[in-house]
């Protein structure tokens, strides 16, 4: 089985941006986000819609906005699942967002400023019942592990009692 963990973080950044810009046709490079949350949550929310366009560009633009932090905490697990993310088909990206999701719980616990405006959320159903966290916007839950079938199932988790 193929593993991110196992492949050097410089091979992973440029399969994942080769992917991204030969799916984009020619297009435009957007800038590389600020943070790693923000295209984090939009692959969260492509998840939630049950989509995959677009998640190898994020998972490049996640890689990249983690690259200078990652000494820090829970940065290899997010750029771990940011590999899987990439992935064509829903149940492999989900479950590298999984693992990313728990990276960033860990990253944001000891960045709280990187909190403001998102919230964690558990789904006890996630993976046959086993239950996965994310992160997302502060608001509606929106499931990216169960998307449009039970797209409002989970519950808000306070930052200090979630794992990680």
């Amino acid at each position: 089985m193929w593993y991110a963990g196992n492949v050097p973080r410089r091979i992973l950044l440029t399969f994942i941006a080769a992917v991204a810009c030969s799916s984009e046709g020619g297009k435009s490079a957007q800038p590389a986000p600020s943070s790693v949350v923000q295209p984090y949550v939009t692959i969260q929310e492509t998840l939630a819609a049950d989509r995959l366009d677009k998640l190898s560009e994020l998972s490049a633009q996640v890689v990249v906005a983690a690259e200078p932090l990652q000494a820090e905490a829970g940065i290899p697990e997010v750029v771990a699942g940011a590999g899987r993310v990439a992935a064509q088909d829903i149940d492999t990206a989900r479950a590298g967002f999984e693992k990313m999701s728990m990276g960033l719980i860990s990253y944001s616990k000891t960045h709280s400023d990187q909190r403001a405006g998102y919230e964690v959320v558990f789904c006890p159903m996630a993976f046959n019942n086993k239950g996965a966290y994310w992160v997302q916007k502060t608001g509606e839950i929106i499931n990216p592990y169960h998307g449009m079938m039970m797209l409002h199932c989970g519950d808000k988790v306070a930052w200090d009692k979630a794992p990680g």
